[in-house]
């Protein structure tokens, strides 16, 4: 009875590991990567809806292969204040400027 018991739940406790694997696996596949104004967000929630201007859906094969293993598609949405990118080009432009300040008359640099 007792050996029928700890084969019993032996058995539950390593099908429902394997059933968990098969549905992690399956759903990190389906992901879609969303680019909104070239950055990659995690979720819309953050974008409205009036500041959106374009979504484009992308399914080709040799742009997704970039983003493997997440092959659900790209979605590439384009906002009209550019909220997201703005903070990136503001921090180009900051690094820039400090970089310029280092710099020594006559010599050459290389980026």
């Amino acid at each position: 009875m007792k050996k029928s018991i700890i084969v019993a739940s032996f058995l539950f406790f390593f099908s429902s590991i394997s059933a968990q694997e098969k549905i992690n696996l399956q759903d990190s596949l389906n992901i879609p990567v969303i680019l909104v104004d070239g950055v990659e967000v995690q979720s819309l929630d953050s974008v409205c809806k009036e500041d959106i201007m374009d979504v484009k859906i992308i399914k080709d094969k040799n742009i997704i292969k970039y983003f493997y293993p997440r092959v659900g598609g790209i979605m590439c949405i384009t906002t009209k204040s550019k909220k997201f990118l703005t903070p990136i080009i503001q921090g180009y432009k900051k690094n820039i400027e400090v970089c310029d300040k280092k710099k020594k008359k006559g010599e050459i640099y290389i980026r």
